[in-house]
């Protein structure tokens, strides 16, 4: 029987991340900023959204990225992990728009990662100017995994991804994970001195649990 998963959730890391966002000055509004809101297939111009992306970690992220999540894993269920992470932009209007997701679980003292997706389409509304900018730090993808992997705990034995995808894939391959022996699993081993027959050994109680 598989262990239950453990974790905290971090209530109002929402609610603070978004007022530190709006609370930031945006510059003088424009009139067309309504307009780029209610037509996600106009792109936006650089008037019209801040040349700033943030990657929060969320309590509960179904209410804005529940249908994108569902969208792109054929499914009518929501993961139920302890680390949510959703990457967002700024409209100048104050709105703030969802970008991608990925989630993390924390099981006997590892780290589960899984569920990336970008919404292609409310990343093509960001000023080329901006999205030149976020492909040149190795784009959206790499952005948040690199972000939930810096914020997972320090004293794990490892952060393993469960990987499906060839973007996802060489993403992960640039923040630190390596592949393993089995096609969708990948790893960063967090805990110096492990031997090969213990990494094996984590490897196949990993693999036990089936994707993540």
């Amino acid at each position: 029987m598989r262990e239950e998963m453990k974790g905290s959730s971090i209530p109002g890391k929402l609610l603070a991340a978004a007022r530190a966002l709006i609370e930031r000055q945006p510059r003088t509004a424009n009139p067309r900023d309504n307009a780029s809101d209610a037509d996600p297939a106009r792109p936006a111009t650089a008037d019209e959204v801040v040349d700033r992306v943030e990657v929060v970690e969320v309590d509960n992220a179904e209410f804005l990225v529940g249908d994108l999540f569902r969208r792109r894993f054929n499914t009518d269920t929501f993961p139920e992990f302890p680390h949510h992470f959703v990457a967002l932009a700024r409209c100048t209007n104050g709105k703030l728009i969802p970008l991608g997701y990925c989630h993390c679980g924390e099981w006997q003292g590892n780290g589960l990662g899984g569920g990336l997706v970008i919404d292609e389409r409310h990343y093509r509304r960001l000023p080329p100017s901006i999205r030149k900018a976020i492909r040149q730090d190795g784009g959206l993808a790499e952005l948040l995994m690199r972000e939930a992997v810096a914020r997972m705990s320090g004293d794990l034995v490892a952060i393993w991804g469960y990987v499906g995808d060839k973007q996802a894939e060489k993403a992960d391959l640039r923040v630190g994970f390596h592949h393993t022996s089995h096609p969708h699993i990948m790893v960063i081993w967090r805990r110096p001195g492990l031997t090969d027959a213990e990494k094996e050994d984590w490897l196949r109680r990993i693999i036990a649990l089936g994707p993540f």
